[in-house]
C-alpha cells in the first residue's frame, strides 16, 4: 500500500457510469472528494429488465462511500401519504421530482416513485442513496449534491432497471427541495 501525502494524493478516476452503467456520475464526482484512495465500485446488483426485487452498488473513492439502494414497495399500506408523513418527521427535509416525493434525513436522501404492477398493485419504488464518512446532511450544498444523485438514480432505475409505468414523468430538472 502506497502512502502519499495530502498534496500529493492521486486524483479519483471515476468512470462515466456506475451501479451497472445506470447511473451518471457527475452528481457521484460531487459527493466524493477529488483526490485521495482510489475510486471502487462494489456490490452492484443493478439489473435491467427485473420488475421487481431489490438493488444496491456501493461506492467509494477519497476516504468517503456511496450506499446506493433500490427495492420495489408492495405493501399497499406504504402510499405517497405515508412518505409525506416521513419527510415532515422532524430533521428530515421533503424532497420531491416530479410526482415522485421523498426527503432528506439522517446521512442520505430517499425519492418514492410510482411503478404500478401487474394485478393493479400500486408498487412505490424506493430508491436511496446514503453517504457515509461524513457528519449527518444539514448544510444546504450538501443537501442539493445529495438529492441530485438520488434524481439521478430514481430517473435511470425507474426508466432503465425496473421499467416503471411512471418513469417517463420524472424531469429532468433538478429535484426541489422543501
Amino acid at each position: 500500500m502506497a502512502v502519499f501525502l495530502p498534496d500529493e494524493e492521486p486524483a479519483l478516476s471515476i468512470p462515466g457510469r456506475v451501479c451497472g452503467e445506470a447511473v451518471p456520475t457527475a452528481h457521484v464526482k460531487s459527493l466524493l472528494p477529488e483526490k485521495g484512495e482510489a475510486f471502487e465500485e462494489g456490490s452492484v446488483f443493478f439489473t435491467a429488465g427485473t420488475a421487481g426485487g431489490t438493488g444496491k452498488c456501493e461506492l467509494s473513492g477519497g476516504g468517503r462511500s456511496l450506499a446506493i439502494k433500490y427495492s420495489r414497495i408492495q405493501d399497499p399500506a406504504y402510499d405517497q401519504e405515508r412518505v409525506r408523513s416521513e419527510a415532515a418527521k422532524p430533521g428530515n427535509t421533503r424532497l420531491s421530482l416530479g410526482p415522485a416525493e421523498g426527503y432528506i434525513g439522517g446521512y442520505g436522501a430517499s425519492l418514492f416513485v410510482g411503478c404500478p404492477y401487474a394485478g393493479g398493485r400500486k408498487d412505490l419504488l424506493a430508491v436511496s442513496v446514503a453517504v457515509g464518512g461524513i457528519s449527518k446532511i444539514t448544510d444546504s450544498a450538501m443537501q442539493v449534491r445529495v438529492s441530485a444523485l438520488t434524481a439521478d438514480v430514481a430517473r435511470g432505475v425507474a426508466r432503465d432497471v425496473v421499467g416503471c409505468e411512471g418513469a417517463a414523468d420524472l424531469p429532468d430538472s433538478a429535484p426541489k427541495i422543501g
